[in-house]
């Protein structure tokens, strides 16, 4: 069995630390087990599917993990799947805990969950849709769909003040200029 290769973009690394040392919310720290949940859920299904996990990259997009093999159509859906599922299961049971930091980080897994089930790639949602669509398709549905966010973004931003949502439209948008679906999750 080939040892798993890690890398870690040093921009991710930057950014991790400018969020935590600004974030007065405990939002950042509350991401940290709502994330390990997402991905630990995607490599439970690659696991229970027979797909080795060869290399895991951490950049300004997240966490990418790469696997051996090819996965059927099934079995793609499935393992893209588990990583939003698991999210949403650990939203409910730690919102079950009671304390203010599990609610919080339940809040947070709910909103990744969800966030990370659009259309758009380089998303789970968009990933899931390219496997039944294709990427024709997929490509022209996740360009409207970053495009929509953009400006709910920038809406949000006028009428209620508030950065995140019009960051998050710019970086789905960002990730539409040239680039093809990858494959990984």
């Amino acid at each position: 069995m080939k040892a798993v290769r890690w890398q870690v973009a040093p921009s991710a690394i930057l950014l991790f630390a400018l969020l935590y040392f600004f974030d007065r919310t405990g939002v950042v720290s509350a991401l940290l087990p709502a994330a390990l949940v997402h991905e630990l859920g995607h490599v439970a299904a690659l696991s229970l599917c027979g797909a080795p996990i060869r290399q895991v990259q951490l950049n300004l997009s997240g966490v990418e993990l790469a696997y051996a093999g090819m996965l059927r159509r099934d079995k793609a859906l499935w393992c893209l799947s588990a990583g939003p599922a698991a999210g949403l299961l650990f939203s409910l049971a730690a919102c079950r805990l009671g304390t203010p930091f599990w609610r919080l980080s339940g809040a947070v897994s709910f909103c990744l969950s969800i966030f990370n089930l659009l259309p758009v790639l380089p998303l789970d949602g968009g990933r899931i849709l390219c496997e039944l669509t294709g990427e024709r398709f997929t490509a022209g549905v996740s360009q409207a769909a970053a495009a929509a966010m953009l400006l709910a973004g920038g809406a949000l931003l006028v009428l209620r003040r508030t950065p995140f949502p019009l960051a998050m439209g710019l970086w789905l948008y960002a990730c539409q200029l040239p680039a093809a679906p990858q494959r990984g999750i």
